[in-house]
This record gives structure tokens, C-alpha cells and sequence, in this order.
């Protein structure tokens, strides 16, 4: 079984930094410039499932790195290996969550703006 390691820069620091910067970053890249809301929501679920999954892999390369044989315990234990890491990356998302949900806004937001625009030049209803 891994156990959690203490609190430093590449292991909480690092992924953090990273994963806020793709928190930013990811939803942009998903939903582009559109004019549906369905698009921005399917964007900001897709780049939630992103981040965890991209957080996992994140913090299996760290322990591995630094010594924990992550191979091993997944093939002893893959699902209580992956859930540890799962979940590590989900306590991650208590920083990047709050900047995606921002950005995630803020793209909303957008959409309004150019539909708005949009009205204005007599494009849309």
C-alpha cells in the first residue's frame, strides 16, 4: 500500500502550480470561440475529467520519482492504487476547481458578449 507522502514543492507545490496553469489553459483550448453554452459546459466537464486524470499521472510520476515502486502497487492493487492517486488528484481540485470554475464563467460569459454583438449588428435573434 502507498502512504502519503509529507507536504513539499514537488509533491504538492509542483502539481499544483501545473494543474492550475492547465485549469486555465484546458477549457480554452476545448471550447474555442462559440456562441452555445452547451459547448462552454461540455468544455469545463471534459477539462474536470482532464485534470484528475492528468493529476493522477501527475502524482504517480512524483512518488515514482521518488522511490515508490507505483508499477508494482498497480499491479498488486490497481484499483486501491489508482483511487489513491484519484483521490490525491481530487484534493488537488481544491485549488485548480476554484480557477476553473472562474474561467469557466468568464467563457461563459463570452458567449453572452458575442451573442449580444451579434444582436446588435442584427446577426442573431
Amino acid at each position: 500500500m502507498i502512504e502519503a507522502q509529507p507536504i513539499g514543492w514537488w509533491n504538492t507545490g509542483f502539481p499544483l502550480v501545473l494543474l492550475g496553469t492547465l485549469a486555465v489553459v484546458l477549457p480554452r483550448v476545448f471550447v474555442g470561440e462559440t456562441r452555445s453554452q452547451r459547448v462552454v459546459m461540455l468544455g469545463g466537464l471534459t477539462s474536470v475529467v482532464v485534470l484528475l486524470v492528468v493529476g493522477a499521472v501527475v502524482f504517480m510520476g512524483l512518488y515514482g520519482w521518488r522511490g515508490v515502486d507505483v508499477w508494482a502497487a498497480l499491479t498488486a492493487a490497481p484499483v486501491a492504487t489508482a483511487g489513491f492517486f484519484l483521490r490525491l488528484s481530487g484534493l488537488a481540485g481544491l485549488v485548480w476547481g476554484p480557477v476553473l470554475a472562474l474561467v469557466w464563467l468568464g467563457l461563459a460569459q463570452g458567449v453572452e458578449k458575442r451573442k449580444g454583438e451579434d444582436v446588435v449588428r442584427g446577426e442573431g435573434i
